[in-house]
């Protein structure tokens, strides 16, 4: 069992003013949990965050920062107080769920929605916890099984932060939201009528540099979190201010930019990527409910409302469920090719709906049908333009038979599993 206690963490990224030793003994990873080694030293992650780091402390050793960044050599940037290698979980999750869409006026549609690559922290850590420490880099090339050598890389002691939330309660909680909580002008999910046809979960340990900076009085310090997935690229800045500063003489950056932090080198990465299908892709939609997950999440206070009961422990024992999977190339591809299969079955139904509605019609008179040129036997003509909705229509079911028994035959066997083992009142 691996038992590292950390020796120097940040306790509270938002009003604590010192570093503090991480009580908590962090137990060995569930064997399913998989990490993304430092592409960097921590030398080089000062380098790459001095020039900002020198002018937010008035310039100070601003030369050297700059010469260190871009020359090399003998110059010194400025240096951090304090300088941390952190391992942060995170879960990615794919799933596809089925819900109903409330219009008003008792008008209800069931909807499919799809999230795919969704991003959750696993712990709830104030500033780090509502990020999503990600970008188009991370993918799952990039990680492998977590081991003891990977608490030491670059010649520095990582810091493992234990899992203290799951994904597996997300679909339990949102049953249990307000009707309101996911909702537009003019439509609103029932969450309490979500159905999951697929739910994968993947445990992965986010390098990161927690870096604190002296600031110029009445501030007390400016803490960087610098990504280390790949090449320096980009971090974000919280300002620490003593709690007891008037309120006139407080940075207030949310008034300016709508955080209280700053992110550099980059935008900021969405927690989720929805798709909503009601059968067409219905944008709006997708757009709300990518909304309703974002702010589960990146809202101040949000993650410590998903922290399991149990702490580490609860979140341990989810592990061994079929839903935690590795964070694989294989595994990954397989899910979410399955889950294209479903989009796609639910796409290929809407348009065999709409020839059909388009053959009534033309079989009952309803909707007049133009032919070019005029054939010289409009009943003929009529016969034709039947007979080859028809068999486009059975063409398009065939298709939409073979692609039903490919998704029935290719569906994860853990999946497959996992619902013949539960009744439907067990069903999550």
């Amino acid at each position: 069992m691996l038992r590292r206690r950390a020796k120097a963490v940040v306790s509270n990224l938002n009003c604590a003013s010192s570093w503090r030793s991480y009580s908590q003994d962090v137990l060995q990873y569930h064997p399913k949990v998989r990490a993304i080694p430092f592409a960097f030293s921590k030398d080089a992650a000062i380098r790459h965050v001095g020039i900002v780091a020198s002018i937010g402390c008035l310039f100070r050793d601003f030369l050297g920062s700059v010469g260190a960044k871009y020359i090399g050599g003998n110059f010194q940037p400025i240096q951090p107080i304090r300088i941390q290698p952190v391992y942060f979980p995170a879960w990615f999750l794919d799933a596809e769920v089925e819900s109903y869409l409330d219009e008003g006026d008792e008008r209800q549609r069931n909807v499919t929605a799809y999230f795919n690559n969704c991003y959750l922290p696993g712990a709830a850590f104030d500033l780090l916890g509502r990020l999503a420490l990600r970008d188009h880099h991370v993918e799952p090339s990039l990680a492998i099984p977590f081991s003891q050598s990977l608490t030491r890389q670059h010649g520095s002691d990582i810091i493992c932060m234990p899992y203290t939330i799951s994904p597996l309660d997300l679909i339990s909680r949102a049953r249990a939201s307000s009707f309101t909580q996911a909702m537009n002008d003019d439509a609103r999910f029932e969450l309490r009528s979500i159905k999951t046809n697929i739910e994968a979960a993947y445990p992965v340990l986010i390098p990161v540099y927690l870096a604190q900076f002296p600031m110029v009085q009445p501030f007390e310090s400016s803490t960087f979190v610098i990504e280390a997935y790949s090449q320096p690229g980009r971090f974000f800045t919280q300002v620490l201010q003593p709690p007891e500063l008037p309120e006139e003489d407080r940075l207030d950056l949310e008034k300016f930019i709508g955080h209280d932090y700053l992110f550099l080198g980059g935008s900021p990465s969405s927690h989720a990527e929805a798709r909503v299908l009601s059968p067409k892709f219905d944008k709006s939609a997708s757009a709300n409910a990518a909304s309703w997950f974002e702010e589960l999440f990146s809202e101040p206070g949000g993650p410590e409302k998903l922290v399991h009961p149990s702490g580490a422990a609860g979140v341990n024992t989810h592990m061994d469920d079929p839903r935690v999977r590795e964070w694989t190339v294989e595994e990954v591809n397989a899910i979410r090719e399955w889950m294209n299969q479903g989009q796609a079955i639910v796409q290929l139904k809407d348009v065999v709906k709409n020839l059909t509605s388009i053959e009534n019609q033309v079989q009952s008179g309803s909707a007049k049908v133009t032919q070019w040129p005029p054939p010289s036997d409009p009943k003929q003509g009529l016969e034709r333009v039947t007979a080859g909705l028809e068999a486009f229509i059975k063409a398009e079911l065939d298709k939409l038979q073979k692609l039903e028994k490919s998704r029935a035959d290719t569906a994860p066997e853990w999946w497959r599993q996992r619902e013949e083992n539960q009744t439907p009142k067990q069903q999550k």
